[in-house]
């Protein structure tokens, strides 16, 4: 919550409080608190704008005007007690929302030595038919939002934090987009068309991926962290199949969920989303690879001898294969992820890293188990870190969108989004180290410096 947003709650209450409890001893007090709470709201609306969170509060003044203005309708025994219970109650739940949900969240910071700059690319692959709608003159679209190290001191606009924002449907992923009403106010710590810094001549580049159904926004705090720490991340959305996404042409689409016959459990879903996702994950190298064609200076900045993947989810096992399928690619993370499908017979001894939240040996947690050893035998072992205080959504922005009494209560009782910050710290330190050794060729000893770094993390051998 800003200043703002605070002084106008706890005006509105303490003027209710005072009408509750006494209105008698302090109305020449409680008439000029009036006039500056409305004085506040005024402000407020202007500057800020309708929150639908704000919404038992504007009826809670309401109440609080109808006594101001009319105290000798609410004199008798029954009228002051309905006077009065309206009142309790719109306390109440005046407060709950800010309990629950917060208006514009705080993402985790970037803690690197660089600043941030961010670019937006929606393209177009004209070799590839859409098969998630009906019309056959659509073409699969990628969107790529760049985030790197920038020199730039201007504190202009930062990135919107989601696409859309101002023109969402009733509901994305079956959450209801009033959540996102102010979300544009949302710091992402990336500042829009900034240059790419000059200290490097290039730099190497990550592509990191979503989890599934989830969009590039959800995962802002890791991506932005690994920017500021000297990486070109390239993070992808894949249309029809990410909450919400603009494509080329300025269309808002959501999710497309075409399950296919005999396949009760999703993992027919599942292996041909993972599929099409490395088909984008190609197209987009192939798109950067052409960057003398593109007229977009910054991708002369990246370094595609040094590109690695990353992801979360349905977004980790993506990236394990699309390391296999592609030789261009160096390093390979597996954040969380389950593997679906079958690998080539033909192995790649290449740098890979699982990096997971705590596991209940569940039927869930076994595909996941003889997955990752698959991988970990076809890529000829690699790292193994366990963040055990963390949960799979740990490692998104979702659970920062919750208030922190909310959040400690999902964290505690639903295992969602425990121990989040840390979290984000703790990944943003194995990926950067990881990659760092891979990428950038630096002698670190990984065990070592995750020691020094962060305690929380169980080491395995692979």
């Amino acid at each position: 919550m800003k200043i703002l947003d605070i002084i106008l709650l706890l005006g509105i209450l303490f003027q209710a409080l005072v009408l509750l409890l006494n209105p008698k001893k302090l109305n020449n007090q409680a008439k000029l608190l009036y006039i500056f709470i409305l004085i506040v709201l005024a402000i407020h609306l202007f500057q800020r704008g309708y929150f639908w969170q704000f919404i038992p509060s504007y009826l809670l003044f309401s109440l609080v005007t109808l006594k101001q203005f009319g105290t000798n309708t609410f004199r008798s025994g029954y009228s002051k007690y309905i006077y009065n219970s309206l009142l309790i109650g719109f306390i109440f739940f005046s407060i709950l929302p800010f309990t629950i949900l917060r208006t514009a969240p705080k993402l985790t910071p970037p803690k690197g030595p660089h600043k941030v700059g961010t670019q937006i690319f929606r393209w177009e692959d004209i070799n590839r038919k859409e098969n998630s709608t009906e019309d056959p003159n659509d073409f699969r679209n990628v969107i790529v939002q760049a985030w790197y190290p920038t020199d730039s001191q201007d504190n202009g606009n930062h990135s919107l934090y989601l696409d859309g924002l101002n023109q969402l449907p009733n509901k994305i992923g079956g959450v209801p987009s009033m959540i996102f009403d102010h979300f544009d106010q949302l710091d992402t710590h990336g500042l829009l068309n900034a240059p790419i810094s000059e200290k490097q001549e290039k730099w190497p580049v990550i592509i990191f991926l979503t989890g599934n159904v989830s969009s590039r926004a959800f995962y802002t705090s890791i991506i932005t962290g690994l920017a500021s720490e000297g990486y070109v991340v390239l993070a992808l959305d894949h249309p029809y199949e990410a909450m919400v996404s603009e494509l080329e042409n300025g269309q808002l689409v959501t999710t497309v969920e075409k399950r296919l016959e005999n396949d009760p459990e999703l993992l027919k879903l599942m292996e041909s989303r993972l599929n099409l996702r490395v088909s984008d994950i190609r197209f987009v190298i192939d798109k950067i690879e052409q960057s003398s064609l593109l007229g977009t200076p910054l991708f002369g900045s990246f370094d595609l001898q040094r590109l690695g993947i990353a992801g979360h989810s349905l977004g980790g096992a993506s990236a394990a294969v699309a390391m296999i399928m592609d030789p261009r690619i160096k390093a390979a993370a597996n954040v969380d992820g389950t593997l679906y499908g079958e690998l080539p017979e033909t192995l790649q001894k290449k740098p890979f890293l699982l990096l997971e939240s705590k596991k209940d040996n569940n039927g869930q947690y076994q595909r996941y188990e003889n997955g990752n050893k698959q991988l970990f035998e076809y890529f000829g072992g690699g790292y193994r870190f366990e963040i055990h205080q963390a949960d799979h959504f740990s490692f998104s922005d979702f659970p920062l969108f919750f208030a922190l009494p909310t959040r400690v209560l999902l964290g505690k009782f639903l295992e969602f989004g425990n121990y989040t910050p840390e979290t984000h710290r703790l990944t943003i330190i194995v990926l950067s180290t990881f990659f760092n050794i891979n990428l950038n060729n630096k002698p670190v000893d990984l065990i070592l410096t995750l020691d020094q770094s962060g305690e929380l993390l169980n080491k395995s051998p692979n």
